[in-house]
């Protein structure tokens, strides 16, 4: 049944959640699946009457429901003469909650809710213009649906992703160069989704899902609500990149785009991985796009609320102390560690792919693939022996990069010699850091103790080497827990300011590369041209 539920989520793109029923021997049980768990009924003994009339009067129930009832998206509905779908946008970014939604159409998924739990986030490609039988659909604009961990009041939620993307369109206007304007995130439309029924309207939500259901306080769900967000740059995956440097503009583009939006809108992502990775092209060069603040955090609003009941990130990627599940304060830190395990990760694989040898089951051989398996505390331990120096860095995780030239000596392979000493310098930046004020507290990956010798009371015999009768005895201290990850974050600016420098760098490398290894440009091209190419390689 299981396995059944996930394959609909899967293909049936309007599903919130989904109704089945087991049956064992002569009972019978009926299920309902939700984004965090999965409820049974009692059971329903077909040999008795009262089990009988129990079971039809569920078939009857079932039969007289509508859609809603039964799990499915009113807001979403498929036309199958056009071979389309047709989705309603709620427009809260300009137009207020209680503007009515804007109205689009879209064939293509590009990502599916494939898990049976979790936020059930869909990505598909669309365009608000319809299509007809002449007039196939050409898609403008991507549109996220998910159910994300949100606050019951719209106002007090700052875990609202469309807040915050807003905030970022309103702040960034003023700060960032035209060239870069495609890297950062752009919303169109978005908000909480809504449909009606009867004369009322009702927020789709957790609440209206279990409406029917009573659960014990300890097995209540986390409250999720059912968002869409229009955004309108249209990207590809990381895996569609086909060089080093491509990459590295990429994966440097993210970060320079992650400091500025933390700079000047205070929001730190937390999710910093290869799913929330895009490629956009820009004169033929790949720009790194970032994507997905369902994770996100507005560090600017002071939260009343205990924070969110979910470890936030992707898990080969997690830092450490956000693994960990640690008090200290989780910082801009914490997303550039999350960035050198997926530097790690891409270049073990391979970059692009045309030069991806491996793929993620072939990863179980290598020290890398203890990043995702074996529970929190053995990630953890492993993360904190890989990155604690330079040579175990380089023993057990840059050894296994793929060859880009298939040699096996990085000497002989420039590319993969380049992804080297870019994760040792972003290693050595965030867990060796020696700038001024940054001491050596601040340095490792594991905690550590220090002890020291307080000084003896002596006399003058005493200092002379002799012990006199009275002369107090050297006490040693207790030894003192040093947490380099707490005291980083006391000098989290400096130390993201020599990162961000190390991310400049290799970033104006990278793009100076990719110029140079492009065709000129054609002269003539006209503008439909320019775009049918462009939404042909999307």
């Amino acid at each position: 049944l299981y396995g059944y539920i996930r394959q609909m989520y899967q293909v049936q793109h309007n599903l919130r959640s989904a109704w089945g029923f087991a049956i064992c021997g002569h009972e019978v049980y009926v299920c309902h699946f939700g984004n965090d768990k999965a409820v049974s009924s009692k059971p329903m003994n077909v040999t008795t009457l009262e089990g009988r009339r129990a079971f039809i009067e569920l078939l009857v129930n079932w039969s007289m429901c509508e859609d809603f009832q039964l799990g499915r998206d009113p807001t979403a509905v498929h036309l199958p003469d056009l071979g389309c779908w047709q989705i309603d946008c709620p427009d809260d970014t300009d137009c207020g909650i209680d503007a009515e939604p804007r109205r689009y159409y879209f064939n293509e998924v590009v990502c599916h809710a494939d898990h049976l739990f979790g936020r059930h986030t869909r990505c598909f490609l669309a365009t608000d213009i319809q299509p007809t039988v002449d007039s196939p659909l050409v898609p403008t604009v991507v549109i996220k649906d998910a159910w994300a961990f949100s606050e019951r009041s719209i106002s007090k939620d700052v875990r609202d992703e469309v807040k915050m993307l807003n905030k970022i369109r309103a702040t960034l206007d003023d700060h960032i160069k035209p060239e870069d304007d495609i890297i950062y995130p752009k919303i169109v439309a978005g908000g909480r989704v809504w449909f009606v029924h009867g004369r009322s309207r009702i927020e789709d939500n957790t609440d209206t899902l279990y409406q029917e259901v009573k659960f014990a306080d300890k097995d209540t769900p986390h409250f999720r609500v059912h968002r869409r967000i229009v955004m309108s740059q249209i990207g590809q995956r990381l895996h569609t990149l086909e060089s080093v440097d491509e990459f590295i503009t990429v994966v440097c583009d993210v970060m320079r785009c992650h400091n500025a939006i933390f700079k000047h809108c205070q929001i730190l992502h937390r999710d910093i991985s290869d799913n929330n990775i895009l490629v956009v092209r820009q004169n033929g060069i790949a720009r790194g796009l970032l994507i997905d603040f369902d994770c996100a955090l507005d560090t600017s609003i002071e939260r009343t609320e205990p924070p969110r009941p979910e470890m936030t990130g992707t898990l080969p990627f997690m830092s450490i102390n956000n693994l960990s599940e640690s008090n200290v304060k989780r910082t801009i830190l914490d997303d550039y560690e999350s960035m050198l395990y997926l530097v790690c990760w891409s270049a073990t694989l391979g970059i692009g792919s045309s030069q991806r040898h491996r793929k993620s089951k072939d990863l179980e051989k290598l020290p890398i693939a203890e990043w995702r398996k074996g529970g929190q505390s053995a990630i953890v331990r492993a993360k904190r022996d890989h990155f604690g120096t330079e040579k175990s860095l380089l023993t057990n995780i840059a050894t296994y990069f793929s060859s880009i030239k298939g040699s096996s000596n990085a000497n002989d392979d420039p590319d993969k010699e380049w992804l080297i000493d870019l994760v040792c310098e972003l290693r050595h930046t965030l867990f060796d850091n020696s700038s001024e004020g940054v001491g050596y507290e601040c340095r490792g990956t594991s905690e550590f103790e220090i002890s020291d010798l307080s000084k003896p009371r002596t006399g003058r015999a005493g200092e002379r080497g002799r012990t006199i009768r009275g002369a107090q005895a050297p006490v040693r201290e207790k030894p003192v827990v040093i947490n380099p990850f707490e005291k980083r974050v006391e000098k989290c600016d400096v130390i993201a300011k020599d990162l961000l420098v190390v991310i400049d760098d290799y970033w104006e490398t990278a793009k100076q590369e990719q110029t140079r290894s492009k065709p000129a440009p054609k002269e003539q091209v006209g503008k439909a041209e320019k775009e049918g190419s462009w939404l042909e390689e999307v």
